[in-house]
């Protein structure tokens, strides 16, 4: 059976292979989280982000050496609204694998910015395998440390990749596994493929740049400031 499912990977990774550029679209879950469900202040805006998250869906572009992840357009309601709020979902990601370039353009209640940030991300290739579709799939796992008014915390990442799909990429900028992730768990929210078109000639993507130019750092100073009134 481990013969058969290693010659099903190189000729599909023969067939893969000719495609240049690419369009993936992810939905997204929304999980429990013990924090938010149990605070007073935020377990009603999280149970509305629960349900309006199911109307959400993303596109990931690629090609040889770029992707672009964005939320696709919809009609909004409050529960959308909530669901974008708890996923950054208006957040996009821009990498580029050969000049390890890597920005985030975030559009919110602080204004626009676009972010060059650090996005190497620590793997671990785990063995453990799952049919995604007809796609066989394996498990990478890593860590997310956040840093807030709080102190630091981290949280679980766990990516399912197919190698079968030679791609580098997935949701959230996120990249760096031998093959295409079709499903990324990051702490509570979950980004599942629903479609992968894919194409022969290599399709260029452009540079996300609507906003002042800042590092991670100087972002996480204009965050940190209180709000004025």
């Amino acid at each position: 059976m481990k013969k058969i499912s290693i010659f099903f990977i190189l000729i599909c990774f023969h067939l893969f292979s000719q495609n240049k550029s690419g369009k993936i679209t992810y939905n997204v879950n929304l999980g429990f989280d013990e924090g938010f469900s149990n605070s007073e202040t935020l377990k009603d805006f999280y149970e509305k982000a629960r349900l309006g998250v199911k109307n959400i869906t993303f596109s990931l572009l690629i090609n040889s050496e770029n992707s672009l992840f964005t939320m696709n357009d919809m009609i909004s309601n409050e529960d959308i609204n909530f669901a974008k709020a708890f996923i950054e979902a208006s957040t996009i990601y821009y990498t580029n694998i050969k000049t390890n370039n890597n920005i985030k353009q975030i559009n919110n209640h602080l204004g626009k910015y676009v972010i060059n940030y650090s996005a190497k991300t620590e793997w671990i290739l785990e063995n453990e395998s799952k049919m995604i579709g007809t796609y066989l799939c394996y498990k990478a796992t890593s860590e997310l440390r956040v840093k807030n008014r709080k102190g630091e915390f981290k949280y679980p990442i766990i990516a399912w990749y197919c190698p079968s799909i030679p791609f580098n990429f997935g949701p959230k900028g996120y990249y760096g596994l031998p093959g295409l992730i079709l499903e990324l768990q990051e702490r509570n929210t979950t980004y599942g493929v629903i479609k992968i078109d894919l194409k022969k000639e290599n399709t260029p993507i452009g540079i996300p740049n609507e906003g002042k130019v800042v590092t991670q750092e100087e972002f996480n100073e204009i965050v940190s400031k209180p709000p004025t009134f």
